[in-house]
């Protein structure tokens, strides 16, 4: 799990109680199960190897001819773009799909850099897995109900916030309280957009120390929005 190295503290401030969004139910956030996929990556030429989540996105129609999955940046630091198959997906009924494209920001020098698209070599055939996505604004500061799906791991009762406590790269961190530990790096955060469940975001890890407050990636303007667009349009079937 990812240490998060840059952070200040901040006085301790109260929670807001208000959100702009409801409570995703538990038998609601567990129909986003098939679209958790494990992303398994081979450190250098040795057996050993790390595994973490990821999620599959819809956008770009239905069509395709690869899938979308947005993970951590750190969950594949031993991708080497000279050898494709050094990390690879299972998807939800353990098939295993090779991966042709990993896009992250280089340098990976804060908590919001620590995002990845992967670009598979064929798409699951099974469009309905797929999550759309829930967009913030980068000044967004209202709390939202949120619920965290792993593979043997689902918390509902939880809330996305900005944190008022930590700063990473000079910004104000996302923080949920969904719980985290080792292998769930990149699993996504659900939330409830206009009735459909979305994904929001992704699991980074937990704040050693924050009384179980765990970093989290969402999707904001800039480069992460820019790139899964180019990754989308790449993915559809020409």
């Amino acid at each position: 799990m990812l240490r998060i190295g840059v952070c200040f503290l901040f006085l301790w401030a109260a929670s807001a109680q208000a959100s702009d969004s409801l409570p995703v139910p538990r038998e609601v956030a567990q129909t986003a199960e098939q679209a958790v996929v494990d992303v398994i990556c081979r450190v250098g030429v040795t057996n050993r190897g790390s595994r973490s989540r990821g999620a599959l996105l819809a956008g770009g129609g239905d069509v395709r001819r690869s899938e979308v999955i947005i993970t951590t940046g750190h969950g594949v630091r031993y991708y080497n773009s000279a050898d494709p198959r050094q990390c690879w997906i299972l998807d939800a009924t353990g098939q295993r799909h090779d991966i042709i494209s990993v896009i992250r920001p280089q340098g990976m020098n804060s908590s919001f850099e620590d995002w990845a698209i992967i670009l598979t070599e064929d798409d699951f055939a099974h469009p309905e897995w797929r999550l759309p996505i829930a967009w913030m604004t980068a000044e967004q500061a209202e709390p939202r109900h949120v619920a965290l799906i792993g593979r043997d791991h689902l918390a509902t009762d939880c809330t996305l916030t900005q944190s008022e406590r930590i700063m990473d790269g000079g910004e104000l961190v996302r923080l949920h309280n969904c719980g985290s530990r080792h292998g769930l790096s990149g699993a996504p955060l659900l939330t409830l957009e206009n009735g459909r469940l979305s994904v929001i975001g992704v699991n980074v890890g937990r704040v050693t120390g924050f009384n179980g407050q765990s970093i989290a990636v969402v999707f904001d303007e800039g480069l992460i929005s820019t790139t899964l667009e180019g990754t989308l349009a790449r993915a559809a079937a020409q």
